[in-house]
């Protein structure tokens, strides 16, 4: 359970982290806004005195000390809701969230960040910044789940920050740390270790010391949780030197605490004693309940060590009044356990009994809390899943009997094309570049030209009393929608569904077509399909291709494709061939850009793909005429890196 209060501790240093970035210089707060009276509360200040009041106003200073005085941001944000000044309102709103998580007030922190978020609009750096915040609160309170989702975010828009690289790098170490520290909590030391050396490089890029004192901090925790006590002491020291520099006494406070439960671990209780007094004195310093309450914890519990229960008491009692007040489970949790290991020494077992099971309902409270939100989602896509199972096994069961319930369908499956292009022009609206590339590939795939060819073939179809083949033609193009869109939003998929994506699109447009060509799939049995990764849907607009311009012009039954699938070494090799008219022919017949745009968008996503895994994919465009004077057709060899998705 010690690692669980190591991970919120440290979000006291990410938020440190977090505060930097609002600092680039030290200077003096203007003394016309320096201090709040009722004359200076009567002046209405220019927009221009509100910005610079604001831009130049010491955030770390001012909520690392008692003198926190709140009405001036208040009095900030007054003036700046007067102005309307978003990004005035945005700053306050956040630094307000800061103070009172600062104070343990998470609920009132949770509420400013959030109004800070839905104000930040489409700034990235606003967003960021308030989406980190959030992340540190929500860890703050033992929330690791909704912590990720709120780092992750983070994480995403400030690696597409392109302006201003030294705030898009260290958001980067905000919502990495953020994320190792989560691992931490999760028993994962050593992923957690592999992020926290990763975000150290850049901090000592940046010669920022209050990130690297945190990643020393953070790497000294990983190697405690795996046992490697003096490794963690020497990253320990590193980090006070580290606090030192920058005259630090939150820093100072959370070192030596944390060198101290290393020498209790270690059964050297006087030397951890000295230390937690040490972390007292600086903790003190501060006005967090929260490094406060930590403290009077270590103490008390190394007291009990020392088998000093006169001394040991008023440091629990105290501990359990903080936590109560706090409202922290986790805390009040440790608290109950303190105590009763405290009447366990002193022979007062019923006590001690009492209060070890209301440390486990708390203890059991707080797991069960980290997984409802997990829970919920596997919940949720199991009965998304279902519903789409349902739907399959009626359309397939019940056989659509009358012209009336063909067309009905017809009127649904509209709808539900017409809402794909809706979802697909918002996602282009408000998404970066990664997002606009999947929006042009989905608009690729599913563009209006096939989506009223696949309406019109079960329209033909149904007027030619093909009910069987309208049915399964219906069946094919649910299922490739389906497909399409569970996986639009990922980023890799298995070589299996990418397959079996394929699959279904080229049956579509082989009755569309009146199977006038002909397909092969031939995979390797040494390929396990369902291990590959591979983009999705990277194959279908060479198939596509290879059907309406390689293909077009040949008799009937005359054409051929053939796909084949070989694992190599370290890669995958597709190769996909078709003997129609060949590229030279196709792109001097065909007035259309539907070609080169498919090629263009996945020379792009190839380019991302590269840029984020630093692994090369070889692609060759070949006509095979000339290759051999004999062959007619195109072919197209992709060598695809073997990769797991979380590489």
């Amino acid at each position: 359970m010690h690692y669980l209060l190591k991970y919120i501790l440290v979000s006291y240093f990410v938020s440190l982290s977090i505060l930097s970035f609002a600092r680039e210089n030290r200077v003096e707060i203007p003394q016309y806004i320096s201090t709040i009276d009722d004359t200076s509360l009567q002046k209405k200040y220019t927009l221009e005195e509100i910005k610079l009041t604001i831009d130049k106003f010491d955030t770390y200073d001012f909520v690392r000390t008692k003198n926190q005085q709140e009405d001036i941001i208040f009095y900030l944000l007054s003036e700046s809701e007067r102005l309307d000044y978003t990004i005035g309102i945005i700053k306050c709103k956040n630094i307000l969230g800061v103070l009172y998580r600062d104070r343990a007030e998470y609920a009132k922190a949770i509420i400013f960040h959030e109004s800070a978020l839905a104000l930040s609009g489409t700034d990235t750096m606003l967003n960021v910044y308030s989406l980190n915040n959030l992340g540190v609160v929500y860890r703050r309170l033992d929330k690791p789940r909704i912590a990720l989702d709120y780092h992750i975010k983070a994480l995403h828009l400030a690696e597409e920050i392109r302006g201003d690289v030294e705030f898009s790098e260290r958001s980067v170490c905000v919502a990495l740390n953020g994320i190792g520290n989560i691992n931490l909590t999760l028993k994962q030391p050593q992923k957690a270790l592999e992020v926290f050396n990763e975000t150290l490089l850049i901090e000592q890029k940046l010669h920022n010391h209050l990130g690297i004192a945190i990643n020393y901090q953070n790497i000294g925790y990983a190697f405690e949780a795996m046992g490697k006590y003096n490794i963690a002491l020497t990253y320990y020291q590193k980090s006070l030197k580290q606090n030192e520099t920058i005259d630090s006494d939150v820093g100072r406070s959370i070192c030596y605490n944390s060198i101290g439960e290393v020498l209790l671990k270690q059964e050297k209780p006087l030397d951890a004693l000295r230390n937690f007094n040490l972390a007292m004195v600086y903790t003190l310093k501060t006005n967090d309940d929260y490094y406060i309450s930590q403290a009077h914890s270590n103490i008390g519990e190394t007291y009990l060590k020392l088998n000093n229960f006169e001394k040991a008491l008023p440091e629990l009692l105290k501990f359990k009044k903080i936590a109560g007040r706090i409202k922290s489970g986790f805390l009040i949790q440790k608290s109950y356990k303190l105590l009763s290991q405290y009447f366990e020494n002193t022979n007062e077992y019923d006590k001690a009994l009492y209060l070890y099971k209301k440390a486990v309902v708390y203890n059991d409270s707080i797991i069960s809390e980290k997984n409802i939100r997990y829970l919920n989602e596997l919940q949720t896509l199991y009965e998304a899943d279902k519903k789409e199972q349902q739907i399959d096994s009626l359309t397939i069961e019940n056989r659509i009997k009358t012209q009336q319930n063909y067309f009905y369908l017809l009127g649904v499956l509209i709808i539900l094309s017409v809402g794909i292009l809706i979802f697909s022009i918002r996602r282009r609206k408000t998404d970066k570049q990664k997002t606009e590339l999947e929006s042009k590939l989905f608009r690729s795939l599913m563009n209006p030209h096939f989506i009223f060819n696949a309406l019109a073939s079960i329209q033909s179809f149904l007027y030619k009393n093909e009910s069987e083949k309208a049915a399964t033609y219906l069946g094919y193009y649910s299922k490739l929608t389906r497909l399409i869109l569970k996986n639009s939003n990922k980023e890799l998929i298995t070589l299996e569904e990418e397959i079996e994506t394929l699959k279904y699109y080229i049956e579509i447009e082989q009755m569309r077509q009146r199977n006038c060509f002909n397909y092969e799939i031939n995979i390797d049995e040494n390929v396990e399909q369902d291990f590959v990764y591979v983009l999705p849907t990277m194959l279908q607009p060479f198939v596509e291709n290879a059907i309406h311009h390689g293909l077009s012009g040949l008799k009937c039954k005359n054409g051929l494709i053939k796909i084949e699938v070989t694992q190599l070494a370290g890669y995958i090799k597709i190769i996909i061939q078709d003997n129609g008219k060949g590229l030279a022919c196709s792109l001097a017949s065909d007035k259309s850009t539907h070609e080169s745009m498919g090629l263009s968008i996945f020379k792009e996503r190839i380019r991302l793909f590269e840029r984020k895994y630093k692994k090369a994919v070889k692609f060759v465009l070949i006509d095979l005429k000339e290759k051999n004077q004999k062959l007619t057709g195109t072919m197209v060899s992709i060598d695809f890196p073997m990769i797991e998705p979380d590489d």
